[in-house]
């Protein structure tokens, strides 16, 4: 009787365990179900919108203005108009003062080189006949600059004396196209590289992220993208 008695105790604490357990499943059950409703609920279109639309406000105040482009065309342009004006526009200014330098030197040599040649070419005409081209005198005085006096040289010494200050004017002047074109070519070359990231940035940069998580719903946020080279 005693072992029938506790055969039927058994039976109904095994029987109220199965019913516990089977409880306990269907609860957890409905909290999966609850929380997959919510994972539906949150990607539906609407929601998602409202993200998209939260994302792309982010990205409006936090993406940097685009950076005005700097044009190596204009910079030659401007230097082929006016000398170092191309530098100014490249904000270089100073390397303006050596262009200027440049040309102030050739233009020097230009105007030293052209006033001898002057004084040898008015005695060498003085001494031909301009219409037979006879030769009227074989000696002619020379105003000689660089030791401001007065000299009497032959036909032959005025002629050399005029050729040579003739050459190397003419050199001077193909000189300061020379400089005019360096100038040009230094200016967009400048602007080139102005625009060519040559640096090892490791600067960071702020944009703005979105996503999902299980416990907090839909989230907006921002992330730290650091570039890699």
């Amino acid at each position: 009787m005693k072992r029938a008695g506790l055969l039927i105790v058994c039976w109904c604490g095994f029987g109220l365990m199965g019913v516990l357990g089977q409880q306990i499943r269907t609860d957890s059950l409905q909290k999966r179900l609850s929380r997959l409703a919510v994972v539906v609920d949150t990607l539906r279109p609407d929601s998602l919108k409202k993200i998209q639309a939260l994302k792309d406000t982010l990205t409006k105040v936090i993406a940097p203005k685009p950076a005005v482009k700097h044009s190596p065309r204009k910079a030659a342009m401007y230097s082929l108009m006016v000398p170092s004006l191309g530098q100014a526009y490249n904000k270089q200014y100073w390397k303006m003062p050596f262009v200027y330098v440049g040309f102030g030197t050739v233009g020097y040599f230009i105007r030293y080189f052209n006033i001898r040649y002057h004084d040898y070419l008015t005695p060498y005409l003085a001494s031909y006949d301009q219409e037979s081209g006879k030769v009227l005198h074989t000696e002619s005085d020379v105003y000689i600059r660089g030791q401001k006096i007065t000299r009497t040289l032959t036909l032959d010494q005025i002629t050399k004396g005029k050729d040579f200050y003739r050459r190397y004017r003419d050199l001077n002047i193909i000189m300061l196209t020379v400089v005019w074109a360096f100038n040009i070519v230094e200016a967009n070359v400048a602007a080139h590289l102005k625009t060519f990231d040559m640096s090892e940035d490791i600067s960071f940069r702020v944009e703005p992220a979105g996503g999902y998580n299980t416990f907090t719903g839909s989230v907006i946020g921002a992330k730290l993208v650091i570039p890699i080279k």
